[in-house]
């Protein structure tokens, strides 16, 4: 009785124990969010005289299908709080090499290096976000700088779910 009456008080549409484990598992199936993916196999990417959204295509994995590959951008589809983390990589180039991580149009994050030619440079950070549905996260190569990836997958972005809000 005391069970039945708690889920009544918490969810007030679940009048039976059938309607509170579908309202569970649509939860669940909703928050299972998370995306790793590779940046190219090309090589050096850039200079390039503007910013450019950085489009990562090699996808490790993508529950939830909230990183679009061909617009380099995370959309949120739940309100929650979300863990972003990066690698960046750059060969002997004698450039700035770096990435900008943005939350909607507002910048969150600059990470950058200067490459001296004389060996390889790696950067790399993670953060939580507090994400309302539908916002988006991405990365931004900055104008003259430099990014390098190869198939030994050395510039890397992945985010994941920690809980819905």
């Amino acid at each position: 009785v005391y069970y039945n009456s708690l889920l009544v008080l918490l969810f007030p549409c679940c009048h039976s124990h059938l309607h509170y484990k579908l309202f569970c598992c649509l939860i669940y199936a909703e928050s299972k969010v998370a995306f790793s993916v590779g940046l190219t196999d090309a090589g050096t990417i850039g200079p390039f005289n503007t910013e450019i959204t950085l489009k990562f295509s090699k996808v490790f994995t993508n529950f939830g299908q909230a990183y679009n590959t061909h617009a380099g951008v995370f959309t949120a589809p739940l309100r929650g709080v979300y863990y972003f983390r990066f690698t960046g990589f750059s060969v002997k180039t004698n450039h700035w090499f770096g990435v900008i991580l943005y939350h909607n149009n507002k910048r969150v994050s600059w990470n950058t290096d200067y490459n001296d030619d004389v060996f390889y440079a790696s950067i790399s950070n993670g953060l939580p976000l507090e994400l309302e549905k539908g916002d988006v996260v991405y990365l931004v190569l900055p104008s003259n700088h430099v990014k390098y990836d190869d198939s030994f997958n050395r510039t890397v972005f992945s985010g994941f779910l920690i809980f819905p809000l």
